[in-house]
């Protein structure tokens, strides 16, 4: 058995789409020739993959580019196009980006594509937890067992959403909701001047109505409000869209190690429920590991990183991007994608 991890593409955003692609055609091409490469003194035959695990934003639905989710569809067609012609499973786990496709959990039950494969989306992780006692296994390869989780539910900002979300019984993300109104085609091409228009019959129609020529009568207020608030929800969706993105960037915790994750309290070792040995996450965009001993005993977290950006150092460690990782029964690789049929191995955990 062996599998490929990706996480964090961001398509639709500031993703490295041409590279995702080659990524993907090279994939494709391991069904009719494995390929070998050499990590820590060790040769590592790559194979077919038996699943794809699509570990969570791989679509960005919060913050795409000029804030238009058309980018999003113009990104996936060629994406998932070479994606569904890969002969092998494919397993998505939703993110924080593409939480609205949650959506999608109980609708899309491995569902069979033209080449006889299948397609499943996960809401928050795979396998699932047992629904009795909230304990996850894992999905044993080899002599070990890996969970799978996009790892937002380590970041602090982003249990507030999850806390509400089960408080009432549905997913809540009042950013999505802006940007399902910023899709609208009228708010999307004009919310800039309807602001500015909003603006104007807020403060010139309360001038109006309230100090010029008061009191109002009831007719004339029911006909400001009513043109002041389709002006309003036809442009504070796209205020809060541009503002949103920046305000983001400056609490995530993007950048992170998994010994960042975890050693600054994302992680909570007390509530900690999976038995899994190993656990593979992204969202910090940081391909990295770290080994805790917890309550369970040793724990590998192991960071999947992005396909965004370029190679940076940070805090005098390398922060790669466009990395996978590869799994099969004799352990893992962080890997990165350098270019047609050249892969350069960041980690290996041989078992």
């Amino acid at each position: 058995m062996s599998y490929i991890v990706v996480s964090d593409v961001h398509l639709g955003g500031k993703c490295n789409h041409k590279e995702f692609c080659e990524f993907l055609d090279w994939v494709h091409g391991l069904e009719k020739q494995s390929k070998t490469i050499k990590c820590k003194d060790k040769e590592v035959l790559i194979k077919k993959p038996d699943k794809i695990i699509l570990l969570g934003d791989i679509l960005e639905l919060w913050d795409p580019r000029e804030g238009d989710r058309d980018c999003v569809i113009k990104d996936c067609m060629r994406t998932f196009t070479m994606l569904s012609g890969i002969a092998c499973d494919k397993i998505y786990v939703i993110g924080n980006h593409d939480d609205s496709l949650g959506e999608l959990d109980t609708k899309i039950d491995y569902e069979t594509l033209p080449n006889g494969t299948k397609f499943d989306i996960y809401n928050r992780h795979y396998p699932e937890k047992d629904q009795k006692t909230g304990i996850a296994s894992g999905l044993k390869v080899g002599n070990r067992s890996y969970f799978f989780l996009h790892g937002h539910q380590f970041d602090k900002e982003q249990a507030v959403l999850a806390y509400v979300s089960d408080l009432i019984g549905q997913s809540w993300n009042p950013l999505g909701w802006f940007q399902d109104l910023l899709s609208i085609t009228f708010t999307k091409k004009n919310w800039k001047i309807n602001f500015v228009i909003f603006l104007v019959l807020l403060l010139g129609g309360w001038y109006s109505l309230w100090v010029l020529f008061p009191p109002p009568g009831f007719l004339s207020t029911l006909v400001w409000a009513a043109v002041t608030g389709f002006f309003a929800i036809s442009s504070i969706p796209g205020v809060v869209a541009q503002a949103q993105g920046k305000i983001y960037g400056l609490t995530k915790p993007i950048d992170k190690t998994a010994e960042q994750v975890i050693e600054d309290e994302y992680y909570k070792k007390s509530k900690d429920k999976i038995e899994a040995d190993i656990v593979v996450f992204g969202h910090t965009h940081f391909a990295s590991s770290y080994e805790l001993e917890s309550n369970r005993g040793k724990k590998l977290f192991i960071n999947s990183g992005c396909w965004t950006g370029k190679d940076t150092e940070i805090d005098g460690k390398m922060r790669y991007a466009n990395t996978f990782i590869y799994i099969d029964e004799g352990g893992a690789y962080i890997l990165k994608w350098l270019g047609p049929g050249n892969i350069n191995c960041i980690e290996a955990f041989v078992f």
